[in-house]
């Protein structure tokens, strides 16, 4: 069966909570408004950084289909259907077809990390559960699994997935997995800083988490790497994406990692959009040293008075 090769910009969206935990479905309806209206390809929702492992498979479903119909197919949605087990997945990934999502984002199952058999396994009996595309997210950092190229591009070529979100962010990895497929495959960058690199070089497509909070600048960039307008490209990401990386790398005043998650949250509702807030054990509220600098950068960017 021929699938619709998945390529653009895809943001990655938050999942809003109430104060309570409870799913905040209006603020999903915010969020992915924000994000059309900024001109992104199309969004993930429930993915990391939608807080995937906070949420129960029913959950985790529910919040993909409101995302289907808040998209209401002004862009496309990637439903991020990963759990540790197959069923799950399966069960996941069935109903967001079902729901009408246009594809499903599925990580490498975690924690005890399966070997290559299991793999091929896991998304052989998920490719016979379904017909849109499948995009395998390869995230050793947060999954152990690591996959090398020949495998990866051994489920593509046997017609096991169609994509990948790559976070290891390598491009000669890109280079390699483009050899060993062909053009049909979707390689998207899976990582933030280096866009108009991985663009340039064999990537389809782009994963952003920051698109988040600034997706006007990150479509711009894509968009221009993609026309192969590299010049432009360069000076647009050193304009408008580079003065703000700052803010999601830098460790807190007392040493702590940057709270990435909480900045998106909390600058999207400086700028008027419903994200809600985390799901313990994150801690919502952001030490004041974060919270001043996430001000100041976004009245750089002309978003705050």
């Amino acid at each position: 069966m021929s699938r619709e090769k998945l390529t653009g910009i895809y943001i990655p969206m938050v999942t809003p909570f109430n104060a309570d935990e409870s799913i905040n479905f209006a603020g999903i309806k915010s969020v992915t408004d924000f994000l059309v209206d900024n001109g992104v390809s199309g969004v993930i929702p429930s993915g990391s950084t939608g807080e995937m492992v906070a949420l129960t498979k029913d959950e985790q479903i529910a919040v993909n289909k409101a995302t289907v119909e808040a998209a209401a197919g002004r862009i496309k949605v990637v439903a991020s259907t990963g759990a540790y087990r197959t069923k799950d997945v399966v069960d996941m990934s069935v109903a967001a077809e079902a729901d009408g999502a246009d594809g499903v984002m599925v990580v490498t199952p975690w924690y005890m990390a399966p070997n290559t058999d299991e793999l091929y396994k896991h998304y052989e009996t998920l490719r016979k559960a379904i017909d849109i595309p499948v995009m395998v997210y390869h995230n050793p950092y947060y999954s152990t699994c690591l996959m090398t190229d020949e495998f990866m591009a051994k489920l593509y070529n046997d017609g096991l997935i169609d994509a990948v979100k790559e976070r290891q962010a390598d491009v000669y990895r890109q280079q390699d997995l483009r050899y060993l497929t062909d053009d049909n495959f979707g390689i998207f960058y899976g990582y933030d800083v280096c866009p108009v690199e991985s663009v340039s070089c064999w990537a389809d497509g782009w994963v952003c988490g920051t698109g988040n909070l600034f997706p006007k600048e990150n479509t711009e960039v894509f968009h221009l790497a993609k026309e192969r307008k590299m010049e432009e490209a360069m000076k647009a990401h050193f304009e408008k994406v580079r003065p703000y990386l700052p803010l999601f790398t830098k460790p807190t005043a007392t040493g702590l990692p940057t709270p990435w998650l909480q900045i998106i949250k909390e600058g999207l509702k400086l700028r008027g959009v419903d994200a809600g807030f985390c799901r313990k054990p994150v801690i919502s509220e952001l030490p004041s040293d974060v919270v001043a600098t996430l001000k100041s950068t976004l009245k750089e960017y002309g978003y705050l008075a």
